[in-house]
């Protein structure tokens, strides 16, 4: 079942409808404050193009639609797929909440939207959406986001109105295909960023029931895991709609021949079958099902940031037990192969750098790993991620450190003279027993511990919107670490944190990869667990 959303609202929608369900109108009627019929069917003043009173006005007629197709006897979807707006509908048939509920959720998110009145939207017809990235890039349109994936060859650009003018004159004069689109403002970008964080807060005030039927969401062209319904929700706000690879993975489980569009309007029924047909969709492989249309989808990724004085070496006994994800290290400057760059001692500095060993790397689902001071790296990184608007991790696991808000227990280590500061990493373990018979090699590697200490040392935690990202916190029972020490991570993300304690000290890691590598694998949406190696 496919609904649209905004931009297929006409004059006259919901004829018939109103009439044949009096009992959910009057009660749209109640909570909106309004003639509902009036609005859809004789759009007084222009009404039903403001988004304050267009989403809802959609939302119920959608809704009825639905209603009336399952009472003249058409099949419930199994698989539920809303353009936008219409997600709300998707949740809505799948049980995730009642109809006066999701009626009250998008009258919000329309009035919400319509604050941010700066802004405006461009669709782009002809080039594919890396072409239009390379176009905003090559023309320095940096206040512009796409805001749509809608098939392989019609994207939407969203943000700043003179951008999107420049952009309009720009494509229009190479000969591409380009149409404003009759909104007010700059829907899905990160113009959206507040209307975003208030809808969060206003969702807090409702609980979502488990769902009967499989929605994929616009944001990660995913099925919704049910704990997952308003953090989704308030991030497709701002986020893109990924609607070509949410079609993508339909049509791995479907045709484009059992696809319905709820209301008869057509548009996504067009949008499905182009994707359906495009050439590079056509492709199976002998272990595809007959009406597959998928390409092979990549392996997910495990970024893993190493602790103090570790190089990427650090977590190669966790990749033997990873045999469905790639484990990938992410080397800092002044060690292994990067022996000869000169160290990092500041966090933000590190981050840059991790930043740009990843960046072009995030085309497959990905994690990130890291272990005491790794820990701290990567939740930065996350911060990082999220202020440069890439996409987010699926996970962040963390062992061997506090919450970030706590003054991390190693922060003056740096700063212990020579003899006192080995001796304070024999009692935290994990430096080989060998290395203390080596004067040479224990002058070479002082340098590089002091710079990661010195790196704790200057970590200055600051107060941001917690992540959107689930957290998993892991501690040896031997540590020091309280469990208010590893719940103080909870602070950092929207999502229920999970902690785990495993037997061992600060280097428990070593002696628990097959159990790590679970953990790790268990935190990919749908991704198969199988036993680990070993």
């Amino acid at each position: 079942m496919l609904f649209p959303g905004q931009g297929s609202q006409t004059r006259g929608m919901g004829a018939g409808l109103f009439d044949r369900f009096p009992e959910p109108t009057a009660l749209a009627c109640d909570v909106l404050g309004y003639d509902l019929p009036k609005l859809c069917l004789e759009n007084p003043d222009g009404r039903l193009d403001d988004t304050r009173c267009t989403q809802p006005a959609l939302y119920v007629v959608n809704a009825l639609s639905y209603r009336d197709s399952l009472e003249r006897g058409e099949p419930e979807g199994g698989y539920l797929l809303g353009h936008s707006l219409g997600e709300y509908n998707a949740l809505h048939a799948a049980g995730a909440f009642d109809f006066e509920t999701g009626l009250k959720l998008v009258l919000k998110r329309g009035e919400l939207m319509a604050r941010a009145s700066d802004g405006a939207m461009l669709a782009v017809v002809g080039p594919d959406a890396d072409e239009v990235r390379a176009f905003l890039a090559e023309e320095g349109l940096s206040r512009l986001d796409v805001a749509n994936i809608n098939t392989p060859v019609q994207t939407v650009l969203s943000g700043a109105r003179d951008e999107i003018e420049r952009a309009h004159k720009t494509l229009d004069a190479r000969g591409t295909r380009v149409a404003r689109l009759k909104v007010s403002a700059a829907f899905h970008s990160r113009f959206m960023d507040s209307a975003r964080d208030e809808f969060a807060a206003f969702l807090k005030g409702f609980r979502f029931a488990p769902l009967r039927a499989t929605v994929i969401a616009n944001l990660t062209a995913q099925p919704y895991p049910d704990r997952d319904v308003a953090a989704t929700l308030s991030r497709q706000i701002s986020g893109s709609v990924q609607w070509l690879d949410s079609v993508r993975y339909l049509l791995q489980h479907t045709t484009a021949d059992h696809c319905r569009e709820v209301g008869g309007g057509g548009v996504l029924t067009r949008m499905v079958r182009q994707i359906d047909t495009a050439p590079a969709r056509r492709e199976t492989t002998p272990q595809s099902p007959p009406h597959s249309h998928a390409q092979p989808r990549p392996r997910p990724r495990l970024f893993c940031i190493a602790y103090a004085g570790g190089d990427e070496r650090a977590y190669a006994g966790l990749a033997d037990h990873c045999p469905d994800v790639d484990v990938v290290p992410l080397e800092r400057p002044g060690r292994g192969r990067r022996a000869a760059e000169p160290l990092l001692r500041e966090p933000a500095a590190i981050v840059d750098d991790l930043l740009r060993q990843l960046r072009d790397r995030l085309d497959a689902p990905y994690a990130l790993y890291g272990h005491s001071l790794g820990a701290r790296l990567a939740f930065l990184l996350c911060r990082r991620l999220r202020a440069e608007r890439l996409p987010a991790p699926a996970h962040l696991f963390v062992s061997g450190e506090s919450g970030p808000s706590i003054p991390s227990r190693e922060r003056h280590t740096w700063e212990l003279p020579a003899d006192a500061f080995w001796d304070h990493l024999k009692e935290l373990g994990g430096i080989p027993a060998e290395l203390w018979e080596h004067p040479d090699l224990m002058a070479f590697y002082e340098p590089v511990l002091r710079a990661d200490f010195a790196a704790l040392g200057a970590y200055r935690h600051e107060d941001a919107p917690p992540l959107d990202v689930p957290v998993t916190a892991m501690a040896g029972e031997d540590e020091w670490f309280t469990r208010a020490d590893l719940e103080a991570w909870q602070r950092e993300s929207a999502r229920p944190l999970t902690t785990h304690r495993f037997p061992g000290d600060h280097f428990f890691i070593r002696a628990q990869w097959p159990a790590l590598a679970r953990i790790f694998a268990a935190g990919f949406p749908h991704q198969p667990n199988r036993s680990s190696r070993g």
